[in-house]
Formats: C-alpha cells, structure tokens, sequence
C-alpha cells in the first residue's frame, strides 16, 4: 500500500550543500554517476510565456530600454585592458562586474566565456532606483574551466541578469548560488542546465529577497541520487520563483529544503513559487518540508511518476514541519497523486495547510502508482476547499491513515469530487469535518455511500449529481453554481460556486 513516505525521500546529497563554500565548492562523497543521456526538452504545449527561453527574441524586447549611465561591453574578442566600450570591448565577464557601479549596464555579446562570474566581495551594488544590469546578447554561454565552485555567486543586491546559457557540461557544481542581501536582484531568461551537483540553483547562507523569474532549468541529475532544479535552504527569506519551467532533475523541481531536525538553522521563510512549469522529475515537482509562510500558486505540475528504482509517486509533498503554505489555483496531472501532506515528520506536525482552487485531473495508477488526488498522513488543523477533482484512477481523498501521526481538525468543503473513489478514510481523523461538497452519484466513502455516510454525522449538505463540470474547461455545470459555503474567498453572484472554478465573474 502507498504511504507518502515512499515519495518523501530525504535528500542524499543535499545535507553537504549549506556547508559547501560557494567560493570552492568540492565534490561531496556520493556524488557520482553519469546524467540522463535523454535531453528531454519541454513539450509542445509549454507556451513560451511560462519561462521558455527564445534565443532568438531578444529579451523583454517590448519595454523601452532605460538610460543607463554607461554601458560597459564584453566580447569574447576584447581585452580587459581595453576601455570597454562598443569599439573597445573587454574580454571577461569578470573585468566588466568590477568596474560596472549603480545605474550602469554590462552587455555581453554572444560567444562562450570560461570563466566564474562572482558578484561578491569588492563587486559594488545597485541601489532601487539606480540597479545595476547584466545582460547577455544572443544567450551567451558560460562555462567552468578547470577550476571549482558555482559557476555564478550572486550576493550582491539590485543586481538584474538576464540571457545567459548557464551551462555545468556536467560538472559537479551549483549552476547559480544566491546568498546574503539580495534586495531586488533577479535573474531571468537564462537557461541553467546539465550539472551533477545537488542542485542547479541554490539559495542559501542568508540569502534575502531575490527573484528567479522567466528561466529553463533541467537535467541537474546524478543517476541514483537527488539533484534538484532549485533549493532553498535553512535562512534563506523572501525568495521568489516565477514563471520558469524546471523539468528532467534526478530530484525535485524545487525543493524548499531543511535539515529535517539535525540542525538548528532557521527554517526558509516567506517563498512564493508562482506560475512555473515543473515536470519530468524523478521525485516531486515541489518538495516543501520545514519551510515557513510559503505560497504556490498558479503552477503547472504534472508527468511526477514512480521511478521504476527509485520510486516517488506525488507531484508535491508538503512534511517534516511545515508552516503556512498557501496551495492554490494550481492545475495537476498526469502523476499517481496530486499533493501528499505528512508522513516524515520531525517535531510538530505540518500546521496552517491550505488547499484551495486548484484542479486535480487525469491522476494514474500505472506502476504501482495511488491514482489519487489528495493525501493527508499527518498535519493539523488543514483545510481542502473548492478544489476540483476528476479523472482519478484512485480515491480523491485519502485521510487518516496514521503515517507519521494523526490527520487532526481536516476541513473539506466546497470539492466538486467527481471521482468513484471518494474518500479512504483511516482510523486517524479526531475532528474531521466535510460538507457543502458535490460528488458523483455513487460515489463511495471507504465502503459507505453518500446518504450512509451522511447517517454517520458528515456531508450533511452534500449533494450528488451526474453533472459536475464541464469535462474540457473544468467549469462547474449548473449543480455546482451558487450552491457553497461562504469561506472566505470572493465569488460571484448569489453564492460561492462548488469547486475551483469561480463562474459568472
């Protein structure tokens, strides 16, 4: 029987990697191993709007370029004696980030530059009204060379780099490594890829206020170990990810990381992962285990399916210790379950769990795989509203089954469930409450039927239909509209519609 502990792994590799200095980052015990030889790229159906680089379109073409103090120029045919200019270009990267100052713009030509870039030390800031900006032209592509480290060391804030191909040629190495005052810096529309280290993208050492918005990350693998899309370690705060898409990783997509109790660094805190594609990897496209205040919303997460030796199953996990993490609007499919609350857990139970308005289709059972929508092993005090279920294979719920500790106050209202396997109901559920949900005639809670399950004291304003939603749209059909519970969010017209859709606004 599936639990969400076998999709929970803990990261083999991940523990060397808060300790690894940035500045030369060595290659930890057990990371060996070729990467995928399958370059998978994004399928068709990825708009390029959801973080798909375009080599060919110039970056964010249609705002006007700003007026920049200076514009400082790299060519893989300049100098770093020359005076950097259109006519007079210097040669490294590097050279460029130590004279550029507040206000100022370091474009780089197209070519390949071997070389770290290292926004660090005696590297000036930008400030808010006057950042300093990074350019690539023509997606220039970076590589390591013989030495050791991130291939780029970003601790520098009001910092904005744009159109590079980041690329690790397999090397055991960060392919970006954020850390320290990172107040209004981004990194956007570049492409990070093929590494065998723990993780393409880290944020890690304090790493406070940065953006990772519109990039490709994929094939950061190690065959038979976790490496990640991106991490966000113990101490990192106020990190956004939006609008990428992170796919082909012999780990997670993104995963918010924490020592699982070993040490007592500060959890993450204040994560918002908006609007990106995660798909393709060996384990979950989001791992969330002790981060705090954390919103997902808007993603796409879908192909998360078991590893024929590796395992994994969920297309998120939310465990350990988690606090406050807002689930929402976000469209899963095409993986053995949607989103597995609990099961490993260190200290307090998962608490201040939200899952609402997102779209949970076209679960799978192949391999062994639950086929289900939502798990909840262990957690307390979580809500499960206006989510739309169908498609499953497996049971839209399953709850209580005593994993790692009790499923304590549940409250499942608003679902449109249309799934033949309601609710699997374990022994462990003190204060479970449901109701104002919409479900498939039939439907089945453990061995009861909906007015039975009724007779027990839940569901009591539930209701059946054999029209839940529009199969295309995931609109709700007519029983579904203006028939919920006021909970909180807005809607329109007489009442709250049943399930993630919000009709007639």
């Amino acid at each position: 029987m599936f639990t969400v502990k076998t999709f929970n792994k803990c990261s083999t590799s991940v523990s060397f990697l808060a300790a690894c200095l940035v500045s030369a980052c060595g290659s930890p015990d057990g990371l060996s191993g070729a990467p995928e030889s399958d370059s998978q790229t994004p399928s068709a159906a990825t708009p390029a709007s959801a973080g798909q680089p375009d080599s060919a379109s110039p970056v964010e073409s249609q705002v006007p370029p700003p007026a920049y103090k200076r514009v400082w120029v790299v060519s893989t045919t300049g100098s770093d004696t020359a005076s950097g200019s259109e006519t007079a270009p210097l040669r490294t990267i590097s050279r460029a980030i130590t004279l550029a100052g507040p206000g100022e713009l370091i474009r780089v030509r197209s070519g390949t530059y071997t070389e770290r870039v290292l926004i660090s030390g005696s590297v000036r800031s930008g400030t808010a009204d006057a950042p300093i900006t990074l350019q690539g032209e023509g997606h220039p592509r970076i590589v390591l060379g013989p030495v050791n480290g991130a291939l780029m060391v970003v601790e520098k804030p009001y910092w904005r780099i744009s159109g590079f191909n980041i690329d690790l040629q397999n090397r055991k190495a960060y392919g970006v490594a954020f850390t320290s005052d990172l107040q209004g810096t981004k990194l956007s529309h570049s492409e990070i890829h093929h590494g065998q280290y723990g993780a393409g993208v880290s944020f890690h050492f304090s790493a406070n206020g940065a953006t990772l918005e519109n990039n490709h990350i994929h094939h950061i693998f190690i065959s038979g170990v976790d490496a990640h899309g991106v991490i966000i370690q113990p101490t990192a705060r106020n990190i956004t990810l939006r609008d990428n898409v992170i796919h082909d990783n012999s780990g997670d997509a993104i995963q918010c990381y924490s020592e699982d109790g070993s040490v007592a660094s500060a959890p993450a805190d204040g994560v918002l992962i908006e609007g990106n594609d995660l798909y393709g990897n060996v384990e979950q496209s989001l791992d969330i285990k002790t981060c705090h205040n954390v919103t997902v919303r808007r993603n796409k997460m879908h192909k998360a399916l078991r590893h024929p030796t590796l395992g994994g199953n969920g297309a998120m996990v939310v465990h350990m210790s988690a606090k406050n993490v807002l689930i929402e609007d976000n469209d899963f499919y095409d993986a053995g379950l949607a989103i597995g609350v609990g099961g490993n857990r260190y200290g307090p139970y998962p608490s201040g769990i939200v899952i609402r308005r997102n779209r949970i289709r076209d679960m799978l059972t192949l391999g062994g795989m639950t086929g289900g929508g939502v798990q909840l092993a262990v957690s307390t005090g979580t809500k499960v509203y206006n989510n739309t279920f169908t498609r499953l294979q497996g049971p839209a719920l399953i709850v209580g089954s005593g994993d790692g500790g009790p499923t304590e106050n549940l409250v499942v209202k608003n679902n449109i469930i249309d799934a033949a396997y309601a609710l699997k109901l374990g022994t462990q559920a003190p204060g479970l409450k449901l109701d104002s949900n919409l479900y498939r005639p039939g439907a089945v809670f453990n061995t009861s039927t909906l007015s039975q399950w009724k007779a027990k004291g839940f569901d009591t304003s539930s209701l059946e239909s054999s029209t839940l939603l529009d199969s295309i749209t995931l609109a709700p059909a007519s029983a579904a509209i203006d028939q919920g519970e006021s909970l909180g969010l807005p809607f329109c017209g007489a009442a709250p519609d049943i399930g993630a859709i919000e009709s007639g606004c």
